[in-house]
């Protein structure tokens, strides 16, 4: 048998669905109005800061800042004032007691015309020094020279404090340690 249900009873449960739908419609609406009308007001303010020339141009003070910090640290790494490339190290000896000068060129062009300057007095020179070779003096190699060309050698026991070496055009001093 099937059951027959009353006009009462379906009034009711229909009256119920049309109530439940209609309050489901309006929350709908209603918070679709709310988080629509957000969504706008975000959409248009994130325009407006973009779109805005003083936000720019604070953007490009930060990246054009950014970028003078990251050349000034690169142009401090590559920056050397041997511009020759040379290697120069003190090597003493112990028997017999005294102190080489060891100056190696470490460029890939030939040095010509090099000037070895010991303590800003003696002197050596040589007409070429090719890359990768060396120049390997004891202390007392090295000499000042009268008006007349005669050679006064350094004192083997000298303390080697400066050198300077010059190439054509190019100079360059260092200290020098034992």
């Amino acid at each position: 048998m099937s059951e027959v249900t009353s006009p009462q009873k379906q009034g009711i449960g229909a009256a119920i669905g049309k109530g439940l739908a209609a309050s489901t419609g309006a929350l709908v609406s209603v918070t679709g109005k709310i988080f629509g009308e957000a969504r706008k007001r975000a959409g248009s303010s994130v325009a407006d800061f973009r779109a805005r020339p003083e936000h720019s141009r604070w953007r490009a003070y930060a990246l054009g800042s950014y970028g003078l910090i990251v050349a000034a640290t690169l142009a401090g790494q590559l920056w050397t004032d041997n511009a020759i490339k040379a290697y120069v190290r003190v090597q003493p000896v112990e028997l017999p007691a005294m102190t080489q000068i060891f100056v190696r060129n470490d460029s890939r062009v030939p040095w010509h015309n090099v000037r070895l300057t010991l303590n800003g007095i003696y002197i050596y020179e040589q007409a070429e020094l090719r890359p990768g070779l060396f120049i390997l003096l004891p202390v007392n190699k090295f000499a000042v020279y009268d008006q007349v060309g005669k050679p006064t050698f350094a004192p083997k026991n000298i303390a080697p404090k400066m050198l300077s070496i010059d190439e054509g055009v190019q100079h360059f001093e260092t200290e020098l340690r034992e």
